[in-house]
């Protein structure tokens, strides 16, 4: 699968050799791995399940670094095979979120809660879906017994994917900026939804992914359609935020239920319970609330919001509400 040329491009980027011998050994194992599948250069159905089964292997034998990771993800995006590309992204999506759940259960409250909800070690990287999941679940079931149900759903909205807050400090710092220039939060949210309009159709014409979003014109035309979606509406003193699903593709042509709702939940976290028919608490869906709090950073205020609908508990779709201060300062 090209991973001779593959080296050619390592040297052309000034990578060290004895580094490039490393990753073209990664890199060799994986496609040596895939070719014992039965897929060749020529494949494109290869994918999740096979991504899944090398990250097993990459568990086993310790190899299983977000740096092996990356390295493989930045192998098959420039390949130019997508399949594998998205799997990879998804293997390390939100890595490091419980970590992060962790941490803030006991900056908030005390190492013995962490103990008593963190009773085991967390899932490795790599671990598949439903390894994950059912951790999730485990963990949420401890939270239930030693947090309030706003303490629980506070500590999931410092999560926010797992993102630490000094990568989310440019972009949050030029969202300030823009509000600045805009005079307004309507104005603001206008040029939000010019930006998105204008960045989709771009991807979508030069046929890229928007993180592991296919942009087709049916997908275009779908988000195009909702002021809501990833930018926000503003009612009242409410900003009404809806995500696009994960696979907006799929779930747009989607006839089956269970399947939609699968495809529209982006946390690698939950969405296998949708899969085996087990109730989750919404409460793990403010990790979500607190990622699309920074689309509203250019406000420069800490918002209070509710997650309104969520595919986790079968809403067709997820939406948010941010509730803007009042004229004396206060959340309403």
């Amino acid at each position: 699968m090209k991973h001779q040329e593959f080296r050619i491009c390592l040297q052309e980027k000034g990578i060290p050799e004895g580094a490039i011998e490393q990753q073209m050994t990664l890199v060799g194992d994986f496609v040596k791995f895939l070719a014992e599948l039965g897929f060749h250069e020529t494949t494109t159905t290869a994918g999740k399940a096979e991504v899944e089964e090398f990250a097993r292997k990459l568990i086993v034998e310790g190899r299983n670094t977000l740096e092996n990771f990356s390295l493989l993800r930045d192998y098959t995006h420039w390949l130019g095979h997508r399949s594998l590309y998205v799997a990879l992204i998804e293997v390390m999506d939100c890595h490091n979120a419980l970590e992060v759940l962790a941490d803030t259960i006991e900056r908030r409250h005390n190492r013995e809660a962490r103990k008593h909800i963190f009773r085991e070690v967390l899932p490795t990287l790599g671990a598949n879906e439903r390894e994950r999941c059912d951790y999730t679940r485990m963990v949420m079931k401890q939270m239930s017994h030693q947090l309030t149900p706003d303490e629980a759903r506070s500590a999931w909205f410092q999560v926010q994917h797992g993102i630490p807050a000094d990568a989310w400090r440019k972009s949050d710092a030029e969202e300030r900026e823009k509000f600045r220039t805009c005079g307004g939060i309507d104005t603001f949210l206008d040029l939000k939804r010019q930006e998105r309009d204008v960045l989709l159709t771009r991807l979508r014409d030069e046929d890229r992914l928007w993180y592991t979003v296919a942009i087709s014109d049916e997908v275009l035309e779908f988000v195009k359609s909702d002021p809501e979606m990833e930018v926000g509406r503003r009612e009242g003193e409410k900003i009404y935020i809806s995500k696009i699903p994960y696979n907006a593709i799929r779930y747009l042509r989607e006839k089956d239920v269970k399947m939609k709702l699968y495809y529209a939940c982006h946390c690698p976290l939950l969405r296998e319970a949708i899969l085996r028919d087990q109730p989750v608490s919404v409460d793990a869906c403010h990790c979500s609330l607190g990622h699309a709090s920074h689309y509203l950073a250019g406000l420069g205020q800490e918002l209070r919001g509710e997650v309104l609908e969520s595919a986790i508990k079968g809403d067709s779709r997820c939406r948010f509400v941010f509730y803007l201060p009042n004229k004396d300062g206060s959340n309403g």
